[in-house]
């Protein structure tokens, strides 16, 4: 008999823990935490109040893991049932199954038959009255005939009538919300939830029509079920060049991974599906002379016989990150009446679109039509009871040594409560001091107040009280900070849930501030919530005491990425009087130690809750050009001494090549003075005692004239840029983040260049949109060994013959090292590549924005290795979602503004190399988990044998 079904008038047994606690588990369910003896037994007196009296027994709601669901166990049969009135049901069903078939079926006049008989018609009297039938007596005296006569006709009318009342035509799936028919509920669990990844087989495989026999190139259908737009991918395994490639990027990603783990003929499901392709596309040519130069062929892809979706393969002559194969899909849907070019964004027209709809109109004229359009959506800085500056100190830094919150927490921790299950005495749960030698015991607990709030999700909880205590000996004051209790104590008046910190964290990463979800809350709840800032500053606080390993680097690329994108997020300011900072100190080289630095930010940010505000905050960090650094990750960064040289931006004197390189920061304040109102063009002339009469350009002109100067620079630049010179970013080519700088002055070419000379190992090809700047100025700086060599960071050598055939495209410099590293590795090699050359390049944005002939030679397109797999917006597109957030970053103070950053940027990238390794997972279809991922020597995900 089940635990869960117990006699009337009894209770379950239960005993004390022996393996995890002391305390006692309910034996019925998982949910209910160990507690007394006392609470137990009140919860197991709710269990068979919510029970099901059956016979002498009562069934209790099975909360244990034989389902995933709360269920009940039926006494005769074993089965489980879902809910309470299917499970009444099935009882009185299965009782009178037992009934009928308990007796021998032997001879109609047998005693045993007479007590079946009698058995069976007071069974269906009672079914009869409780489905309140209007005629009973039929029924009852129909089959009481049949089975007298014979008991093989009783089984089968029992059969019969039960199977007409009792099963329902649906029943709703065990995992999910959905019903289905029974015949169907096998099929939709073994689909839906069995969790088992379906092979490739002859029978079941993703769809594919050829559509460029002689390249060996088919498009296939991207996923199993539904519609998708399919994908190209190659197999061609004739002629001189054999080629095997998927133009996903995920199952691109998840070959190599295959191939560093050694599983070197793993292919993802696309490319074994073209092992069960037997359709040719069919080839229809445009009719019209003048676009034969631009396209020649197009071939029409139907992959389903669907009316719906058309899909069309264009041939694109250029290698793209939307045509790894030289071909795009565009996809129609006519019931929407949308079209979908992966080189375009929806509802703007290109090429491909374009050809698309003359092939459509040219061959079904009846479905063209036009298209439609859409739209798009947009503050807060805390108090305590500080003992004296000394003691607190200590505090502050046992709490930051000591009472670290793990960044994965358990799930338990995060499960909704009732406001009245939290704690609401709160003492801090030392009794000995850990600085005095020995046990020195500590003072009994002294009570802060009992009046804090503590805030949840469900509202905010009152009256609650906080104590400390304090060591007889050393004074080292101790108070409540355990996160075990699903509590964040902030400041000992305003106390977090768990609950409510990571929700919080969720709706950041989703660019809500912290105070639009609290005004959210409040306005649900109906309750007044505290002061935003002190929220703002709890969250703050909780961040950092979480155990962040801040690693900042990518599972594909490892702590070294051969190719790099660098960028500034100009937008992305603080409030700050650059004119006001001090000069450094003469001896003052420009390395600051990244880890002290930052150790210092978190700890601003816990003693927030023992001041009344930052001013009287004596751990508060101010921006100083000695006291300031980026963060870099631990693997990525040669040492904790890294640079920040941003004091010398501006030196006496400089080389020719080097002032062009600092006027590069003045022209771009140009630029953004030419994007102002003239009205604020006029103010600033008068701010700098001006002349602010004339027009736009002349008002310009005498501002750069004017901007000659440091004071008049710095007037200009906050007025126009905000106070700080925005955050500069390197990141790898799947959008992780591995350096983060937080500019004081105008960004130049010393602030990358700052930190690539913190790296352990430099890129091979860093994409920047001043390349000839960075170059320059990085060679400057190191010019016994160079940092950017060979050809000065350009591709190839700056002769008339090789700008010529970059000019006219016909130039093209392979970098094989990219793909596979070189077997002889060369002297300061990387460690990925093999190779010891650094070459700087253009983005595609700024590689037309140069005078200068030789700079043709910065280009990605001359590298057949970039062309199609490096996608050098990636910095654009981080910005383009970050600048979501610039309404409460911007307002914030410095310490506040770079902590909130980094925090930010790094569960970012936690949540891009969850997506990468899931992706790659997912496309090669294995038998692994993301738990079987490791990371190897050089920080790249490998997958784990089996």
């Amino acid at each position: 008999m089940h635990v869960s079904i117990i006699s009337s008038g009894t209770t379950p047994k239960v005993e004390r823990c022996t393996s995890c606690c002391s305390l006692f588990h309910c034996p019925l369910c998982l949910k209910f935490k160990p507690a007394k003896r006392s609470k137990l037994h009140s919860h197991l007196e709710a269990h068979k109040k919510g029970g099901i009296l059956f016979k002498d027994k009562v069934i209790c709601r099975c909360g244990l893991n034989c389902r995933e669901q709360g269920h009940y166990h039926c006494p005769v049969c074993s089965k489980t049932v879902l809910r309470r009135p299917d499970m009444t049901k099935h009882l009185e069903a299965c009782q009178g199954a037992m009934t009928a078939a308990s007796p021998e079926q032997t001879s109609p006049t047998t005693p045993k038959d007479t007590a079946a008989v009698s058995s069976l018609v007071s069974y269906l009297q009672d079914l009869s009255s409780s489905s309140q039938e209007s005629s009973t007596a039929a029924p009852v005296s129909t089959l009481l005939q049949a089975t007298v006569s014979t008991s093989q006709d009783l089984t089968a009318s029992e059969q019969e009538n039960r199977g007409s009342r009792l099963s329902p035509k649906k029943d709703k799936c065990p995992h999910c919300k959905y019903t289905f028919y029974k015949k169907n509920m096998v099929k939709h669990i073994q689909r839906k939830h069995s969790g088992k990844p379906k092979d490739i087989t002859v029978k079941d495989h993703l769809m594919s029509v050829c559509v460029d026999a002689t390249n060996g190139i088919s498009a296939v259908q991207k996923t199993r079920h539904g519609f998708s737009v399919p994908i190209h991918v190659q197999k061609k395994t004739w002629g001189h060049v054999h080629k095997i490639e998927c133009e996903l990027q995920e199952c691109r990603q998840y070959h190599l991974m295959a191939v560093r783990s050694g599983m070197t003929s793993r292919h993802c499901d696309h490319i074994r599906s073209l092992d069960y392709c037997t359709e040719m596309a069919t080839e229809e040519v445009l009719k019209e002379e003048v676009l034969s130069e631009l396209v020649a062929l197009k071939f029409f892809v139907s992959l389903q016989e669907s009316q719906k979706h058309f899909c069309f393969s264009i041939h694109e002559p250029s290698v793209n990150h939307y045509s790894r194969l030289r071909r795009v899909m565009v996809s129609y849907n006519r019931e929407d009446n949308t079209w979908h070019c992966s080189c375009a964004k929806p509802r703007r027209s290109c090429v491909h679109k374009n050809l698309s709809k003359w092939h459509l109109f040219q061959t079904n004229r009846d479905i063209f039509k036009t298209e439609a359009a859409s739209t798009p959506p947009e503050k807060h800085q805390g108090t305590g009871y500080p003992p004296s500056d000394d003691t607190l100190e200590r505090l502050v830094k046992y709490l930051y040594s000591n009472k670290k919150i793990p960044a994965d927490l358990p799930d338990y921790l995060m499960k909704p409560k009732a406001l009245t299950d939290h704690l609401t005495e709160l003492h801090p749960i030392e009794t000995v001091c850990t600085n005095c030698p020995g046990s020195v015991h500590l003072q009994k607990s002294t009570r802060i107040t009992q009046k804090a709030k503590l805030i949840s999700m469900n509202g905010v909880l009152e009256n609650v009280s906080t104590y400390y205590r304090c060591c007889p000996q050393c004074r080292m004051v101790y108070r409540y900070q355990e996160w075990k209790d699903s509590l964040h104590n902030f400041d000992d008046h305003t106390i977090l849930t768990l609950e409510l910190c990571l929700y919080l964290r969720h709706n950041l990463q989703n660019n809500v501030s912290v105070s639009k979800v609290i005004n959210s809350l409040e306005s649900l709840r109906k309750v007044k919530f505290p002061a935003r800032d002190t929220i703002l500053h709890a969250y703050c606080h909780f961040e950092a005491l979480t155990s962040h390993n801040y690693s900042y680097s990518c599972v594909c690329c490892g702590f070294f990425p051969p190719v790099v994108v660098m960028d500034l997020h100009k937008k992305g300011v603080f409030n700050l009087p650059v004119s006001d900072m001090k000069e450094p100190s003469e001896n003052f080289t420009g390395d600051v130690d990244i880890e002290k630095f930052w150790d210092s930010v978190q700890l601003e940010m816990i003693a927030r809750g023992f001041f009344p505000s930052r001013a009287k905050n004596i751990f508060a960090v101010n921006p100083s050009f000695e006291h300031w650094s980026p963060w870099i990750g631990k693997d990525t960064r040669k040492s904790d001494l890294v640079l920040n040289t941003e004091f010398a931006k501006l030196p006496a004197t400089k080389s020719s090549p080097e002032a062009e390189v600092s006027m590069m920061s003045e022209d771009r304040l140009v630029d953004e003075l030419l994007k102002q109102k003239v009205s604020t063009v006029r103010k600033l002339c008068k701010a700098c005692n001006l002349d602010s009469k004339g027009s736009r350009m002349d008002l310009v002109v005498r501002l750069r004239e004017e901007m000659k100067t440091r004071h008049s620079y710095d007037k200009i630049f906050q007025k126009i840029w905000g106070a700080s010179g925005g955050w500069s970013v390197i990141l790898c080519p799947h959008g992780v983040v591995y350096s983060l700088k937080f500019n004081l002055r105008a960004e130049s070419p010393r602030d990358f260049t700052d930190l690539l000379l913190s790296w352990k190992h430099l890129p091979n090809v860093s994409v920047y949109d001043f390349a000839r700047g960075l170059a320059t100025h990085a060679n400057l700086r190191l010019p016994a060994s160079l940092t950017f060599k060979p050809h000065e960071g350009r591709l190839a050598a700056s002769s008339q013959d090789n700008i010529t055939a970059a000019q006219q495209h016909k130039l093209s410099i392979s970098l094989p090292w990219l793909t596979e590293k070189l077997q002889s590795p060369e002297k300061d090699g990387h460690p990925l590549t093999g190779s010891s050359d650094h070459y700087v390049l253009y983005d595609k944005f700024h590689e037309a924005n140069t005078r200068d002939p030789q700079e043709v030679l910065r280009r990605i397109n001359l590298v057949p290795e970039l062309q199609g797999s490096l996608n050098s917006q990636v910095a654009e597109q981080l910005f383009s979602s970050m600048q979501k957030n610039n309404y409460y970053l911007n307002n914030m103070a410095p310490s506040t503004h770079i902590f909130f950053m980094r925090n930010i940027i790094h569960l970012r990238n936690n949540n891009t190399n969850a997506k990468l390794v899931e992706q790659q997972l997912k496309r090669g279809r294995e038998f692994h988990h993301s738990q079987d991922i490791t990371l190897n020597e050089l920080g790249q995900a490998v997958l784990g044998k089996y």
